[in-house]
Order: C-alpha cells, then structure tokens, then sequence
C-alpha cells in the first residue's frame, strides 16, 4: 500500500520505540512469517524473543503494524491484561492441541485473551487517530470486532480458523459487524454465530 507522510512518520516512531526498548524491529518483505514451524502468521511480538516482525506484503501492512506495536505498548506500560495473558495462551493452545481441560479454564483463557485484545485494538484506533494514519478507522474497529468474537467462536470449533478464510478478512463477517466497541465480550451473540456457522471460519 502506498504510505503517507504520517504513515512514515508513525512507522519511524515505532522504530525509534523498539531501538529504545531493544526490541528487533522487522519489516519484511514477504506475505507470511513462520516465527515457529507450526505458526504462519501475518504479524506478531514476542517479549521474550524481544521481536515484533510483520509481513509487508500483505494489504493491511499497516494495520499490521499498529496492532503489534500496540502490544508492546501494553508490554511497556506494564497492563495487567498483557502480564495475565501467557497462562491464558497457553492454555488455550493446549487445549486446541486436543488437551482436555474443565470448561471453566477455557472460558477463562477466552476472557482473559478478548480482554487483552480489546484493550490493544482500542489502543490502536487512538494510535490512528493520533497520527492520523491512512487507515480506515470505522472498517478497522469492524476487522476488530471480527476477530474479538472468533475467539468465543473458536469454543464451538475448538480450531484456528483456515489460513484462507481469517474472520477479520471475510467480508460477510466484516459488514455486519459494528462501529464501535460494544460494553461486552463475555459471548458471541447468536446473530454472529450463525454467520461465523454459514461462513465455515
């Protein structure tokens, strides 16, 4: 996507944020990233391997970029969602891996990564407003919304969705999400569950 000036001026930013916090900022020139044998993903950070990496070709390099670094301003900023969510992760993971765990800590693991997704992705669209980025905000909070409810999605499928069909880049799923950030997360309402059901995600 051709950048704006505030786009390059952002993205000097996050550099310039990484460089401080030694964190290894990498912008790649690929469509996807492998950070392990079995993840192929468009994006991520990792305060451990002290990495933020995003692939950037796809569309929504941008986006891309404004997520992740949003987690490691979460990282900085000590928030309690982010310090709570490994044991939510892995959790998670374990029990996609076919692990059997008391539904009460899958639900648990569920709140605990939406409460830390939604608290990035509102850090996020300040972060696009702040630098007034080329972003679309209203179809960026849609996008986000997609993907908060897919984790409440993934209790009834217990997978990853497909590579190919990602809910925050299926537009059926996109339009008929909302504006704005709604009070609550706590479930998937039924409206999206038979969409997120018609659209095999």
């Amino acid at each position: 996507m051709r950048l704006s000036k505030n786009d390059k001026t952002f993205i000097d930013t996050v550099k310039n944020v990484c460089k401080k916090h030694k964190i290894s900022c990498k912008l790649k020139d690929v469509s996807y990233l492998k950070p392990t044998p079995k993840i192929r993903c468009t994006g991520y950070f990792d305060d451990e391997s002290r990495t933020l990496e995003v692939a950037m070709k796809q569309k929504d390099s941008l986006e891309l970029i404004v997520h992740e670094y949003c987690h490691l301003t979460q990282w900085v900023d000590k928030a309690p969602v982010y310090t709570k969510a490994s044991k939510y992760l892995l959790a998670l993971d374990k029990w996609i891996e076919g692990k059997n765990l008391p539904i009460e800590v899958v639900d648990a693991a569920i709140k605990g990564i939406v409460d830390l997704e939604l608290d990035n992705e509102k850090r996020a669209v300040a972060m696009i407003r702040k630098y007034n980025l080329n972003i679309d905000k209203d179809k960026y909070i849609k996008k986000a919304n997609a993907y908060l409810y897919f984790y409440h999605w993934m209790k009834e499928t217990r997978r990853w969705s497909k590579s190919n069909n990602i809910p925050y880049k299926n537009k059926v799923i996109i339009d008929a999400m909302p504006t704005t950030f709604r009070g609550s997360y706590d479930k998937l309402p039924n409206r999206f569950k038979k969409l997120y059901k018609q659209e095999n995600i």
